[in-house]
C-alpha cells in the first residue's frame, strides 16, 4: 500500500479517511504519494549498497532531497484540502 508510509504517521481515524479520499480522488496527489513511495524503495536499496561509490551517494542524495520535497508537498495539500473540508461542515 503506497500511501501507507503516510497512514503510519496520522494517529487519527478521520485524517486516515480523509488522506485515503485525496488520495483516490486527486491525480497529482496520487503521483506525489506513489513517487515517494518508489524512492523509499529505491533509497532503502541504494543504502545497503556497500562499498557506496561517489555516484551512488550523489545519486542517493538527489533522491533523498526529492522525496523530502515531496513530502512537503504532501503534507501542505493534504493540509490545505483538510481545512476546505472542516470549513464545509
Amino acid at each position: 500500500m503506497k500511501k501507507g508510509l503516510f497512514l503510519k504517521e496520522l494517529t487519527n481515524e478521520e485524517d486516515k479517511k480523509l488522506f485515503t479520499e485525496l488520495y483516490e480522488t486527486d491525480e497529482e496527489f496520487k503521483e506525489w504519494v506513489d513517487r515517494h513511495y518508489e524512492l523509499n524503495v529505491k533509497t532503502d536499496k541504494l543504502e545497503k549498497h556497500n562499498p557506496m561509490s561517489s555516484a551512488l551517494e550523489k545519486e542517493l542524495e538527489a533522491m533523498k532531497r526529492e522525496k523530502l520535497h515531496l513530502k512537503d508537498l504532501i503534507w501542505a495539500k493534504f493540509n490545505q484540502y483538510k481545512k476546505q473540508k472542516m470549513a464545509k461542515q
